[in-house]
């Protein structure tokens, strides 16, 4: 059973997620409204301060909007970090995200971490970056609101890493990080 403040923790402002507030908000009564309101108006919660490391929870808020679970595919476990270099790369792909959620909105990682197992089961290719092997990750994401081809010009002018071209062909951009840091750029 899902609660409310797990659904709030991970509000990205998602259509569907905007119409379920919505209902809320008509659902519950004025008073309870204002109640809540005044609790969060002179000190909105601040998300916590400490590094990712592999045996963070899942809710660890690795930037302000960017959570452990989304590097994971939604939280799975075999997906979870096992070295505190995965999560120095993982961290720096999500503060490039922060810019990317500025410029156009809610982002959405379709997909980060991927050990051999399920990079092969998924037929990703063998030196992928998203198995964050040392030095390496990868995330693939795209803009909610529908900016894609916008963001991933965006992306090709601003990462200084690397760029997969794959917003008009698979709805996603590549963004990610090869050992040595080289600027490479390609097509899907």
């Amino acid at each position: 059973m899902i609660k409310l403040t797990d659904a709030a923790f991970y509000f990205k402002q998602e259509p569907q997620q905007i119409e379920a507030w919505n209902y809320l908000e008509c659902m519950l009564e004025p008073e309870i409204m204002e109640a809540f309101a005044t609790m969060y108006r002179d000190k909105p919660p601040t998300p916590p301060q400490t590094e990712l490391n592999p045996s963070s929870p899942m809710s660890h808020l690795v930037t302000p909007n960017f959570t452990y679970s989304e590097l994971c595919n939604g939280g799975q476990e075999a997906r979870r970090f096992t070295g505190q270099d995965q999560c120095a790369v993982a961290t720096e792909l999500c503060e490039f995200l922060e810019i990317l959620r500025d410029k156009f909105g809610p982002i959405k990682i379709t997909s980060g971490h991927r050990p051999p197992a399920i990079n092969a089961s998924v037929g990703g290719a063998s030196q992928s970056e998203h198995l964050y092997q040392p030095g390496c990750g990868a995330v693939d994401v795209y803009p909610i609101n529908g900016r894609g081809q916008e963001m991933e010009d965006y992306c090709d002018k601003n990462w200084p890493y690397s760029v997969g071209y794959g917003m008009s062909y698979r709805g996603f951009v590549h963004l990610g990080i090869r050992d040595g840091r080289p600027r490479v750029r390609w097509d899907y």
